[in-house]
């Protein structure tokens, strides 16, 4: 190769893998050759750059692979990370009800409107029983029946209800109690009367 200047050289447009590279071999005094097959092959080859060979934080942001994730921030949050530690999925929650605790459609809640605070419990989507601001107890709502009312039970599978004291029937099972000058020694019903 005759002495030319490296400026006065031509441009390489088009890359071929047989293209010839020349190296100078300073301690030998000589002149020689790497094609740039041998560049790729062996010195950009698969492994040829290594962890090790990479500085730390060298690789940018711009470097990575974009993934599907809309940028910005995400509130209680439901993310998908994949092996390599990325954020492949991400999506914004909804804040629990403090005043609230749900299971299905069964729940208990604690209401303050400020003048009405009361406290609910709902079976099946609907309110069953209710305690007002002042301790009175509601059936199916705010119903807290009128004063003098007591609560009678529909059984296994009924509701209580408000019923009028004048409709119940007080049941005696045994004791003796006086009434007048008679005495109730067995399972008697008593409506109404009074006991001396």
């Amino acid at each position: 190769m005759s002495n030319t200047k490296i400026s006065d050289l031509t441009e390489l447009v088009s890359v071929q893998t047989s293209d010839v590279l020349p190296i100078v071999d300073t301690l030998n005094d000589q002149t020689k050759k790497v094609t740039v097959g041998n560049v790729v092959s062996t010195g950009l080859g698969a492994g040829a750059i290594t962890t090790a060979k990479i500085a730390d934080d060298a690789v940018t942001a711009d470097k990575l692979a974009n993934t599907a994730v809309t940028p910005g921030s995400y509130t209680l949050s439901s993310v998908t990370v994949d092996a390599q530690g990325r954020i492949t999925a991400a999506s914004s929650g909804t804040a629990a009800d403090t005043d609230k605790i749900v299971e299905g459609n069964t729940e208990a809640e604690v209401v303050d409107t400020g003048s009405d605070g009361h406290f609910k419990v709902t079976t099946e989507g609907t309110e069953r029983v209710r305690v007002g601001p002042a301790g009175q107890i509601g059936i199916a709502g705010a119903n807290y029946g009128t004063s003098g009312q007591l609560l009678s039970s529909g059984g296994a599978s009924g509701a209580i209800a408000w019923v009028d004291a004048s409709q119940t029937v007080v049941i005696v099972d045994g004791g003796n109690f006086a009434n007048g000058s008679s005495i109730a020694t067995t399972a008697t019903a008593i409506n109404g009367g009074s006991f001396d």
